[in-house]
């Protein structure tokens, strides 16, 4: 035992240190035993806040298994240093008994429980130690594992990497279409505008850079391209705009911004008087602010107008001009310019006006050559007509004359018509009257007029069974005039014991087609082309069959003012379809279909029941035919006048049953003598028929408005005649 003092000062201090009682200063090294001994060094003193050796060691990241072994081993010296410090208590006594405390003491540091207890310190922080060594392993082999599955992943990452670099190489290389130089050298090539090589495009590289850049060399070549031929055009535009013909450009405004020279030698302005005014300077005053606010309301829904309108110049003179307004559009759909276009129509005018006075005076001459043909065609009519039902009856031979004498009359009457229809149709001064009317209604009618002729040739007529609630909506005069022109050629161009086919099919336009077909022979289709000519009757001139030529033309004309198509189809031996379109229309009211079968009643005149009927004609042939015709009724006596006026006194004086007027009369005519005659009491309730050579439609229009009761046309239909004469008397009889 030594004891020396400093040694306890010394192993107090460890004590107080590793309990966390005192301050680890530096050189703590020099607290070992031997040194402190060897050394004669003092212990160094520090102050501050100590920290236990077990929280140090917690703080260093042992576990709380190792801190509790080391926790045992710190009990385990704490039992120790005790007795260490009773031993170190024994060996500083002094006195007569010091050596055996001395003795004492040494025997307690150096007996065998003195090393148990030195062994119990030891044993758990060797475990401590055997722990940390095995954390320690286990920590490396786990740093080995993780710098393996890190250098796996690096190696794989590196791959991946590897793929990806491959991957967007060739995904570049078929973005660019080609290597980098590639697109360079053509992007070089487009910004030099150099456009003569073009770039081969290999299969797959369709959207590629090198493509896109192809296409957009290509479009850049077709954009140069029209800019030559837009400067082209602008060249050529300055040479057309300053033509012949008048033309100015305004702002979206109105305002004029650009004339050129042949407007200003039309309007007498200059261009610097016209430039940054309105079209107003130059405007008639023929039109008011309605037909303008029209004008530009058509400009905005189609984009132009144009029409004849009256200019003024600058010398207040005005002038007609066919004047055409243009919008121009930006690429926003806004109107960013107007051009109007106008030419000088003022000889083109004088030249339509001298027409219309042309195509007046022809129609006015083909009216009258009408009247006057019919005028003798009517005695000749009407006389044949007499002597094929007078009494005695002709000879078989004058028969057979007098059927060619019919024949020809009405042949010629026929052409009458249809010159006179072609006429109007010409100059436009066709008058229609569309009305909703039964197909059904019109189709039977038809057939009942054509079987006669049909049964010459023994011709079967087939027309459809309609439902009654078809309508159409046209004129229904000149429908029946189409229809039997068209059924009419397919008799007579026909084959014998032939079948005509009639059918109406509507469809999804709101139309219904009527098609006629027939047995024929039918026609080449070089013939097809000549058809709906006039006058042309495609080689049948010198066959026994009659025609004009202007039944087709005619019929094409009224179907097409009505608003509707006509066609044909055929085939050579075989036959020929005629058809055409009409509008359909709702149907307005249920109308009665006439029955197909009609019975034809015989009339029983009732001979002592006389009836007077005065007849105003101012034609001799005319009169005497009507008194032929009127010998036949010994029921009817008969009155004549040659002129309006004595018509009007024979009537007042005698109150004839029925009046037959013609409206072409020296003095006054017809119309005025019926208005006298409706002004008078005593003969405002007798029906007047009018006879007249006068068949245009007007004419019949204005005569029926004024007042008559039936219109007849010359020349003559007997059974037509005597029915219209039967029903006035009819008529006359009821209002008594």
């Amino acid at each position: 035992m030594n004891p020396n003092l400093r040694y306890k000062k010394y192993y107090q201090n460890i004590l107080d240190i590793r309990n966390g009682k005192m301050f680890r200063p530096e050189g703590y090294f020099n607290v070992y035993w031997d040194m402190v001994l060897a050394n004669a060094i003092s212990a160094p003193i520090e102050n501050g806040p100590g920290i236990p050796f077990l929280d140090l060691m917690r703080q260093s990241g042992l576990t709380e298994e190792e801190i509790g072994k080391l926790n045992e081993a710190k009990t385990n010296s704490d039992l120790l240093a005790t007795v260490e410090f009773v031993a170190m208590k024994l060996a500083e006594s002094t006195g007569p008994d010091a050596e055996d405390r001395h003795t004492t003491a040494r025997q307690m540091i150096s007996d065998e429980n003195y090393h148990k207890a030195k062994a119990k310190i030891m044993k758990p922080i060797n475990e401590v130690y055997l722990l940390v060594e095995k954390r320690t392993v286990d920590a490396v082999h786990e740093a080995e594992y993780i710098a393996f599955i890190s250098r796996l992943i690096l190696i794989v990452v590196t791959l991946f990497v590897t793929f990806m670099l491959w991957r967007a190489y060739v995904s570049l290389r078929a973005t660019l279409g080609g290597s980098a130089d590639e697109v360079q050298t053509q992007i070089t090539r487009i910004g030099r505008g150099d456009f003569s090589i073009s770039s081969t495009i290999k299969v797959g590289m369709e959207n590629s850079v090198v493509a896109g850049l192809s296409k957009m060399q290509n479009k850049l070549q077709a954009n140069e391209i029209e800019r030559k031929q837009a400067e082209e055009a602008l060249r050529i535009a300055a040479v057309a705009f300053e033509s012949q013909e008048s033309l100015m450009i305004t702002d979206a405004n109105g305002v004029v911004l650009r004339v050129n020279k042949a407007f200003t030698k039309t309007t007498g302005y200059t261009a610097e008087e016209v430039i940054g005014q309105t079209p107003k300077l130059f405007q008639s005053d023929l039109y008011d602010a309605d037909f303008y606010d029209a004008m530009w309301e058509t400009i905005q829904l189609t984009g132009t107008w144009h029409g004849e309108v009256w200019g003024s110049r600058k010398n207040g003179e005005l002038y007609p001009k066919w004047l055409t307004i243009s919008a121009v559009q930006g690429d926003d759909g806004a109107v960013t310019h107007y051009v109007g276009a106008d030419i000088d129509i003022t000889e083109l005018s004088n030249a339509r006006i001298a027409a219309e006075k042309a195509n007046r005076a022809k129609s006015e001459f083909i009216s009258s050559m009408s009247h006057e043909l019919r005028t003798p065609l009517n005695a000749i009519l009407g006389f044949a007509q007499l002597l094929e039902h007078g009494s005695p009856a002709p000879t078989p031979t004058q028969m057979i004359r007098l059927k060619e004498i019919l024949r020809g009359g009405w042949y010629l009457l026929d052409l009458i018509n249809e010159i006179l229809d072609l006429a109007l149709i010409e100059s436009g001064k066709v008058s229609l009257s569309p009305e909703h009317m039964s197909l059904q209604e019109i189709l039977l009618e038809c057939k009942t007029m054509m079987e006669p002729q049909a049964k010459l040739r023994d011709i079967q007529l087939n027309f459809p069974q309609l439902d009654h609630s078809l309508f159409v909506y046209a004129d229904r005069t000149r429908v029946k005039q189409v229809l039997i022109n068209l059924l009419s050629n397919a008799i007579k161009y026909n084959c014998e014991h032939g079948t005509v086919e009639v059918t109406c099919n509507a469809n999804a336009l709101k139309q219904v087609r009527i098609s006629i077909k027939d047995t024929g022979e039918g026609l080449f289709p070089e013939k097809l082309a000549q058809l709906f000519q006039p006058f042309n009757r495609l080689g049948q001139e010198s066959s026994s069959v009659e025609g004009t030529g202007i039944g087709l033309v005619v019929s094409k004309k009224l179907i097409e003012q009505m608003g509707g198509n006509i066609g044909v189809e055929s085939t050579v031996g075989a036959g020929s379809v005629f058809w055409f379109d009409l509008a359909l229309a709702e149907e307005l009211q249920l109308t009665e279909v006439p029955n197909e079968s009609i019975t034809h009643v015989t009339k029983v005149y009732d001979h002592s029941k006389q009836r007077t009927l005065l007849y105003v004609e101012d034609n001799p042939a005319n009169l005497a035919l009507v008194e032929h015709i009127i010998e036949g009724r010994p029921d009817i006596r008969l009155l004549s006048a040659m002129n309006g006026n004595v018509g009007i006194e024979l009537a007042g004086a005698h109150l004839p049953d029925v009046i037959l007027m013609d409206i072409n009369l020296p003095g006054i005519s017809g119309i005025d003598a019926l208005r006298i005659l409706r002004r008078d009491p005593l003969t405002k309730h007798i029906p007047i028929i009018a006879l007249s050579a006068n068949v245009q439609l007007h004419d019949i229009a204005k005569a029926m408005e004024a007042g008559f009761f039936r219109y007849l046309t010359k020349p003559i239909e007997l059974n037509e005649f005597m029915c219209a004469i039967d029903e006035a008397f009819g008529f006359t009889e009821k209002s008594i």
